[in-house]
């Protein structure tokens, strides 16, 4: 593998170069001139104005333009059903401000609101509602309305593209995959959840940098955006526990409480029984059609079968929770090497999206910047991103269908979406599966072939006290490293004593 160096920084590092480095991508060069030539020295000399970084940002901003054009037709006749959903330019952000009245009542401080989103969506609604009052109450003001959300999106992703850039170590042009993701240009504005990812990019690059308390921070109102960064905690734990920096990753634990609840504290006080009714509502809601239970209970209607009640699909999406912190724990101990950060950390949140009752097909946008760091190989990548744009196509025909009750012309039936879903689903699983076999066989590994042994791996890398794995006095355990012996070796006449290292 051949390296180069970064440019636009102080101390300049090498850098992998993706179009020596990636089959996929030295093919797609062909039409351009191939792969970056081996005498060149990218980052030895200044590359002018258009340094990685600034590329990255460009190629994001051209992204975030082509989104902005696939919601093109309900910017302009507006979020009605069934249109929405056929032309698949439905968001959250407009029917949210008609249907829960965002205009009037404010998200979570008024009562009676209907909100149903997370909290930190409903602290963003208020914000966006506030900033948009000048727009009248119309579709004008619900276009406004949408525009402004969109807005900060588009700077959410931004902050994400360079974020996971300065987190990816040498392998820096990985950002191009959050950049130019299929998944955010057609996902990323129809809902709140890319803040939650934007948010956990931040925490990990504040963990790299061992900045733990900080990073705690950014976890916990990561967690108000959305619940799967409470799994990425654990996983955090759970590598302290490996590692033997079980104090830091408490001090983690404890900051991200602290922001938590001060980000919930304004709501309590101002009107108490709206968080509380939240989690009723969240509790008692009946399971998506993307998920798991909603497509048993979707076979079952369609076939006369009885189909699962709430109480139900709780408790099988709860032990199916706990079955994957338990697996996270597993991994994070046996493992025959530790786990990368980002490997632990894509696996926690791509459970939680396959096992989720409220699982939906954008909710796939939490996974793009982890998978950039976890597995950075353009055709898996590339592959499981297009089952999932599969997947929400289908969901968007299926419910202009259901809830529009359209011909088949401009819709699809119930079969159809389930295959687009079951495909959407095993690509997840099957990225899950390459992470995993990345862990047991680091030979895989594309981040650890590139001689890095965790680029977020922070504290977690520092020298430590004797991890729960090595105390035991058995040798071969994962994780411990048989210890260095010294042997006297021969002398010969005339010369000083010698000392041989052996294993």
């Amino acid at each position: 593998m051949h390296h180069s160096q970064a440019s636009g920084t102080q101390t300049r590092h090498p850098i992998v170069v993706p179009s020596r480095s990636d089959n996929m991508l030295r093919t797609w060069t062909e039409a351009v001139g191939g792969p970056l030539g081996t005498r060149t020295s990218p980052g030895q000399t200044n590359p002018g104005f258009f340094t990685v970084e600034r590329v990255l940002v460009l190629m994001a901003a051209v992204s975030a333009l082509i989104a902005v054009m696939t919601k093109s037709h309900c910017r302009t006749a507006g979020w009605t059903t069934p249109d929405q959903y056929s032309t698949v330019c439905f968001s959250v952000f407009p029917n949210a401000f008609v249907d829960d009245s965002v205009g009037t009542l404010l998200p979570f401080f008024s009562q009676g609101s209907p909100f149903e989103q997370p909290v930190l969506a409903g602290w963003i609604a208020t914000i966006t509602a506030w900033l948009t009052g000048s727009a009248g109450t119309g579709a004008l003001r619900q276009l406004a309305f949408f525009d402004v959300n969109a807005a900060l999106i588009v700077a959410a992703w931004i902050t994400a593209v360079v974020l996971v850039a300065r987190t990816s170590g040498r392998r820096v042009w990985d950002a191009a995959m959050v950049a130019a993701s299929p998944v955010l240009i057609l996902m990323a504005y129809v809902s709140w959840d890319f803040w939650a990812a934007a948010l956990v990019s931040a925490g990990i690059y504040l963990f790299a940098r061992k900045k733990t308390l900080s990073a705690g921070v950014f976890f916990g109102v990561a967690a108000l955006a959305a619940p799967y960064p409470i799994f990425i905690l654990m996983t955090l734990v759970f590598l302290g526990i490996r590692t033997g920096h079980v104090a830091k990753m408490l001090e983690l634990i404890a900051a991200a409480a602290i922001a938590w609840l001060l980000g919930l504290a304004p709501i309590m006080a101002i009107n108490p029984p709206a968080f509380p009714d939240y989690l009723k509502n969240l509790i008692s809601a009946d399971a998506t059609e993307s998920s798991l239970y909603g497509g048993i209970n979707l076979i079952a209607a369609r076939m006369g079968w009885p189909t699962l009640e709430i109480g139900a699909i709780n408790a099988m999406s709860g032990m199916l929770l706990i079955l994957l912190v338990a697996g996270l724990l597993g991994l994070a101990i046996y493992t025959p090497r530790t786990p990368r950060v980002a490997q632990l950390v894509f696996i926690a949140a791509a459970g939680f999206m396959v096992l989720n009752k409220g699982t939906e097909p954008w909710h796939a946008v939490w996974l793009v910047p982890l998978i950039a760091l976890a597995m950075p190989r353009w055709r898996p990548v590339l592959v499981w991103q297009a089952a999932i744009v599969t997947h929400f196509i289908a969901l968007m025909l299926f419910r202009s269908k259901s809830l529009g009750n359209i011909s088949n012309q401009h819709a699809i039936d119930t079969p159809f979406f389930l295959m687009a879903a079951v495909i959407g689903t095993v690509a997840t699983c099957i990225m899950v599966g390459l992470v995993i076999r990345d862990m047991f066989v680091p030979a895989y590994d594309v981040v650890r072939r590139a001689g890095v042994a965790d680029p977020q791996g922070g504290v977690l890398l520092e020298p430590r006290a004797e991890s729960l794995m090595e105390k035991d006095s058995g040798e071969g355990l994962p994780g411990k490293e048989l210890p260095r012996k010294e042997l006297p070796r021969k002398e010969l006449p005339g010369q000083a004593p010698k000392i041989a290292e052996v294993r």
